[in-house]
């Protein structure tokens, strides 16, 4: 199988989210996605709401989704959620099956600074995300020249149509009692009204 990899803090999830997902199906070709939510992102400072909301509305959102999956694996292991570990559990997971994690082009252009970086890539390949223009995709590939030379055929470089909604966007509309139509489900929408989250 061709096994996706989606991984982020989903705080909380978004419409954007589900559309980024099913158009990786679509152009990556899955049999299969899996959503992961972080337990506590290693890149930046997060004071979001539970994991185990998080988790929640991730798999409210995703429910009608018949290939996507939402996974617990980084919230049971619990700390900071490195990749390194993560990919390589599903490796042991998925022995003989081809695993694809999804970045975005902001976070392709750290990937040497994460946690073994070459582990990652014998785990996984890695497709990046562009949603900008022709002139980010020319920049992801002088990146992975300079830095993955000998391992470039690891990375995928895929053009996704840009997402309009953020996580930033929907908790400022709910703190201010704004409208959040079409950019969250009826399910995350009555979820975080009865949990009270981000007022």
């Amino acid at each position: 199988m061709r096994i996706g990899i989606f991984g982020g803090t989903f705080d909380p999830p978004h419409e954007g989210h589900r559309k980024y997902a099913c158009e990786a199906i679509r152009r990556l070709s899955l049999d299969r996605l899996i959503v992961i939510p972080t337990f506590i992102p290693p890149h930046k400072a997060f004071d979001g709401v539970s994991a185990d909301d998080r988790l929640a509305m991730t798999r409210l959102l995703f429910e009608d989704e018949e290939r996507i999956t939402v996974s617990d694996t980084e919230l049971v292991r619990k700390g900071k959620s490195y990749t390194c570990e993560t990919v390589a559990q599903l490796r042991e997971e998925y022995p003989d099956d081809e695993l694809i994690f999804l970045v975005g082009s902001d976070m392709l252009l750290s990937f040497h600074t994460w946690r073994k970086p070459e582990e990652i890539l014998r785990c996984v390949k890695i497709c990046a995300v562009s949603r900008d223009s022709s002139a980010d995709e020319a920049s992801m590939r002088r990146y992975i020249d300079e830095h993955f030379y000998e391992d470039r055929d690891r990375f995928i470089i895929c053009s996704f149509t840009p997402i309009e909604i953020s996580s930033t966007q929907v908790r400022n509309a709910v703190k201010n009692g704004e409208p959040t139509d079409g950019m969250i489900s009826e399910q995350v929408r009555k979820y975080i009204i009865e949990k009270e989250l981000y007022l």
